[in-house]
């Protein structure tokens, strides 16, 4: 197959088709962050004459109809993203008439600014809008805004000059016509999806990856500040600036004669500008390429535009001449890459690299040297003006476009990652670098950089962020010895409870660790609720989890009168809502959308019943417990307006079932406790929690909860059985139940805290954003959930000797787990920095433990062994990573996902691929009275949200290591050899703590 010629899109006709790849990239950012003006287009342009608002709305009309991309919206099918062409449909013209309003044309510029940075819905469309100021002094403006994902810097040639044409012929008189199209988009999105089977280009994909695993991986430049958000979503300026005609004349002449073109030596000069900002000679920029493979694309309006990752390599010595000529070989060879799609390379370069990065590049540069509107369009008005929208796609994008005034620049920037001085310093650089090459190209890039004026980039060697600051013990000195007893008192009610602290045994000090003395995280979260109950003071486990001594306890509780908190007031039943989804929420409602996905998100209970239950007083029971939460009335709905997930507490409640599984197959019986458990909900219209009460025998039952994650978490899904069984066993001793009032889940939800987001990234700068586990298979286009586990048990003389080492060194089990995890990683391969998520309970407010909802914030742990750690460094590391983590509970999962991984797509999970967990204590089971044996059980079939979900079981005297694995990237004897090198890791961990983790070979 000829690389330079592929074969021609055919027409299809199509109504319905899947996504390019270039149009998944911003769809995806899209459903990720909804309501972002980034991939806004608004043209702004003023007119030569007064314009006929009916004869616009009659060309729009005719121009939709020509250009089916415009009239297409953007759903899901079975969980794919796929457009769907709508009918042609008549496009309004929203006019404002400024006549005679003072500064008339700065008015509709401050409108239009503000209407360029409305967001489009891609669901409902439209993605077109018009707007129309007229009575300026000097002529009428507009403001045309369509959606990147319809519309490339290519198409607006097309779409002007289809405007234009179709607007004279409705000023005529006659009604707008225009020819048809020999091909639509979903043409060439169907035949760009079908050319991800060519062997040829995944070859390529593959070759081009292992090249540009060799560049650095990112390109900070001097005056970076400490934190960004995602690009994407990121907060953006751009300073315009202008190259005078002379200058670019100039330009171009010495393009022809170093045989390139003017963007070549834009590119190079551009290149040596970030030589000066940077310091590096090697790095990566991202150049957009139109990505139109064949002439009969070309009349075509749609988002065809790809990103080529280009190679710049830099010798100070070099001429710039020289420096031309290196540029152009790899503009060159990047025309035979613009066919791969970035998100694909994207993936395979971060795969390989093994190293962490916020973008495969982050500094971009492009020559919009497109097809120009014709004679009639440029009659009517003149050029038009994209107008910023506020935000910025790449840290720094040099944007240049060729004008018969000269060159016209713009450089857009990340106003959170750069300050506004660096980037008029880059812009300025540029400019003044352009005229000193056409002066003198054989100067070397030395004397060049040398000579430039302006500001002086301070560049340095940037250094690596702490990975976080040692825990202190309070100095009990600083403590009120009120606050200090009090503090003793729940240490001890709460570990004698437990049956970790037994009678006779010595009272704790000021300095000793809660951890230590074998308390755990849910013991912790019971342990502040009765510091609330009790004294009035509410203390988050985040505080608490940063010093968990009695000292560091006694410290928090020290809090006046005045401040301290009320208990919450219970939801009433005449406030059904609406109310906003929370974060948590919105992220699994939006994968609940992917078929593959929606299985994963639904949360079963098994329980097995052994004795004589009364079958008819559980279902009351279940009814009466299942009915006074109102997260289980929840029903869901996007709202489009604010492109949020909303939720109202009023509808019905969840219906018990009953069936009788007497005469059933244990197969039959398994299959039908699979279809309960996994079976997705629809939230709009049902309610979110289902149960079945099984008959499997006359003294045989089971109860099968399943309930949606998006209102109920683990510790939920345990209250619903042990009330069950509370209500189950009152009604049979004739007394009322004993239960906690419910309490709404919206008021003791945790609010969205995005101001840690910039000290979370410079936490975990330079971590990956993927961990190397040993795959059987390569993973494929979208993860599967479907998951089987495979367990070890420690013996108790390891497990002793392990929680011993713990406990000396103030570490949890989940610390100890994290350890065993990432040493057998790395001993088993290259890489030493990994990311795990783990879960947060987020339960913090009184009443939360009585509370069923979806509290759980899901946080990342980083485990770094670069530099080769011992035992005793690496736990210390952890116990440090795990304060760091608990510190930014409250920030939102995605907005950090998105930040460290924003072009992840569908075949992975986000950030990490494993997810980590230690259970100190058993699931409570729930007691049915006497005679009735109850065991937890799971379904036959299992589906994992992580490749690999990995929890540590803390139950007497053996530690229990689960793990549950993505069946289609593993093999069970793969897991299983995993867990013996976890075994093998502890043994080597209580052999000598101060060994090193890792050999030397």
């Amino acid at each position: 197959m000829d690389k330079s010629c592929p074969p021609v899109p055919r027409r299809l006709g199509a109504r319905s088709a899947p996504l390019s790849y270039a149009q998944e990239r911003l769809w995806f950012i899209d459903a990720s962050m909804p309501g972002a003006p980034t991939y806004n287009v608004p043209l702004f342009t003023r007119w030569h004459e007064p314009v006929d608002p009916d004869a616009l709305e009659a060309a729009l009309t005719a121009l939709v109809a020509r250009h089916e991309i415009l009239r297409t919206t953007y759903g899901t099918r079975e969980g794919v993203p796929v457009q769907c062409v709508g009918e042609p449909w008549p496009v309004p013209v929203e006019v404002v008439d400024l006549t005679g309003v003072p500064h008339a044309a700065e008015r509709a510029r401050e409108d239009a600014a503000r209407r360029a940075r409305e967001p489009f819905d891609l669901a409902e469309g439209p993605l077109l809008r018009c707007v129309v100021w007229r009575g300026l002094p000097d002529g009428d403006a507009m403001l045309l805004t369509i959606h990147h994902i319809a519309v490339d810097g290519w198409s607006l040639a097309p779409v002007f000059d289809d405007l234009a044409d179709a607007y004279r012929q409705a000023c005529a008189g006659d009604k707008p016509a225009l020819d048809e199209l020999p091909l639509q988009y979903t043409d060439f999105a169907v035949w760009d999806r079908g050319q991800a089977d060519d062997p040829e280009l995944r070859e390529q994909l593959a070759e081009r990856a292992r090249e540009l695993v060799r560049s650095p991986a990112r390109l900070p430049l001097a005056g970076r500040l400490a934190g960004g958000e995602p690009i994407g979503s990121a907060p953006g300026e751009q300073i315009d600036f202008q190259v005078p005609q002379e200058t670019w004349t100039d330009v171009c002449a010495l393009a022809r004669t170093l045989r390139a073109t003017p963007y070549v030596v834009a590119l190079a000069a551009f290149q040596t500008v970030l030589l000066r900002w940077s310091g590096r000679t090697g790095f990566l920029v991202g150049t957009l390429t139109a990505n139109r493979p064949h002439p009969s694309l070309e009349e075509l309006s749609g988002f065809f535009v790809n990103t080529v990752p280009l190679r710049c390599w830099i010798e100070p010595e070099d001429t710039f001449s020289l420096l031309c000529r290196q540029v152009r070989g790899e503009a060159f060879r990047s025309l035979s890459h613009q066919r791969l799609p970035f998100n694909q390379l994207t993936a395979a370069v971060t795969e390989a690299r093994q190293e962490g990065r916020s973008a495969l590049v982050d500094v971009g540069f492009t020559l919009q040297n497109m097809p120009q509107s014709g004679d009639t369009a440029r009659a009517l008005w003149h050029r038009p003006v994209e107008l910023p929208t506020g935000k910025a796609k790449f840290d720094v994008l040099m944007l240049l476009e060729e004008t018969p005034d000269g060159l016209r620049g713009a450089l857009e920037y990340a106003t959170d990652t750069y300050p506004r001085d660096v980037a008029e310093g880059i812009a300025e650089d540029f400019r003044e670098l352009l005229a000193a090459v056409v002066a003198a190209p054989d100067r070397t890039v030395r004397e060049l950089v040398e000579g430039l004026g302006g500001i002086e980039p301070r560049v340095a060697a940037l250094g690596e962020p702490s990975s976080g600051t040692a825990r202190t013990t309070a100095d009990p000195a600083e403590v009120p010895e009120i606050a200090v007893r009090r503090a003793v008192s729940l240490f001890t009610t709460v570990l004698a409870q437990a049956g970790r602290l037994r009678a006779g045994e010595a009272e704790p000090g000021p300095a000793s660790d809660f951890f230590s003395m074998g308390g755990h995280s849910l013991l912790a979260v019971s342990m502040l609720t009765e510091a609330q109950r009790r004294y009035g003071v509410a203390v988050t486990a985040r505080a608490f989890l940063a010093d968990p001594t009695v000292a560091g306890l006694g410290r928090l509780l020290c809090v006046p009168e005045a401040e301290r908190s009320p208990q919450p007031v219970g939801a009433r039943a005449d406030e059904p809502g609406p109310y906003p989804a929370t974060p948590v929420q919105q992220r699994f409602l939006f994968l609940d959308r992917i078929a593959e996905q929606r299985a994963a998100y639904v949360l079963p209970t098994v329980l097995e019943c052994e004795g004589p239950l009364d079958r008819a007083l559980l279902r009351r029971a279940l009814e009466e417990v299942l009915g006074r939460h109102p997260a289980l009335r929840s029903r869901f709905e996007l709202d489009r307006k604010l492109r949020k997930f909303v939720y109202r507490t009023d509808g019905s409640a969840p219906e018990i079932r009953e069936t009788d599984a007497t005469h059933w197959s244990d197969d039959r019986l398994s299959a039908h406790v699979d279809e309960l458990a996994w079976t997705p909900f629809d939230l709009a219209t049902e309610a979110p929690a289902r149960v079945d009460v099984i008959t499997a025998g006359e003294n045989r039952t089971l109860i099968v909860l399943a309930v949606h994650h998006a209102v109920a978490d683990g510790w939920s899904a345990r209250l619903l059985t042990l009330q069950t069984a509370e209500v189950y066993r009152a009604a049979l001793e004739d007394r009322a139940p004993v239960l906690a009032d419910p309490v709404h889940p919206r008021l003791l939800a945790p609010a969205a805290d995005d101001s840690a987001l910039a000290a979370r990234l410079a936490e975990l700068s330079g971590a990956p954003v993927d961990v190397a586990l040993p795959h059987d298979r390569p993973r494929g286009n979208r993860q599967s959930t479907a998951a089987l586990s495979c367990r070890v048990t420690l013996d108790e003389d390891l497990t002793g000797r392990l929680r011993t080492v713990l406990d000396e060194l103030g570490c949890t089990t989940f610390m100890g787990a994290a350890a065993l995890l990432a040493a057998t990683l790395a001993r088993a391969g290259e890489q030493r920095d990994f990311l795990f998520t783990f879960p947060w309970a987020g339960r913090e407010t009184a009443g939360a433990d009585a509370a069923v909802g979806m509290f759980v914030n899901t946080l990342v742990l980083r485990a770094d062994l670069g530099d080769g750690p011992s035992w005793r460094q690496l736990l210390g590391r952890l116990r440090r990573a795990g304060t760091d983590a608990y510190r930014a509970a409250d920030l939102p999962f995605d907005a950090l996902a998105a930040a460290l991984h924003p072009d992840r797509g569908l075949d992975r999970p986000p950030v990490t691929p494993v997810y980590l967990a230690a259970v100190d204590v058993p699931d409570g089971t729930p007691d049915f009275g006497p005679g009735v044996a109850v065991r937890r059980r799971k379904p036959h079939h299992i589906h994992t949200k992580y490749e690999l979900e990995l929890t540590a079981v803390a139950d007497g005297g053996r530690l229990e290591l689960n793990a549950e694995y993505a069946t289609a990237l593993f093999d069970a004897d793969t897991v299983a050899d995993l867990l013996s090198s976890l075994t093998a890791s502890a043994a080597d961990l209580v052999t000598d703590p101060d060994a090193p983790v890792i050999k030397e070979k």
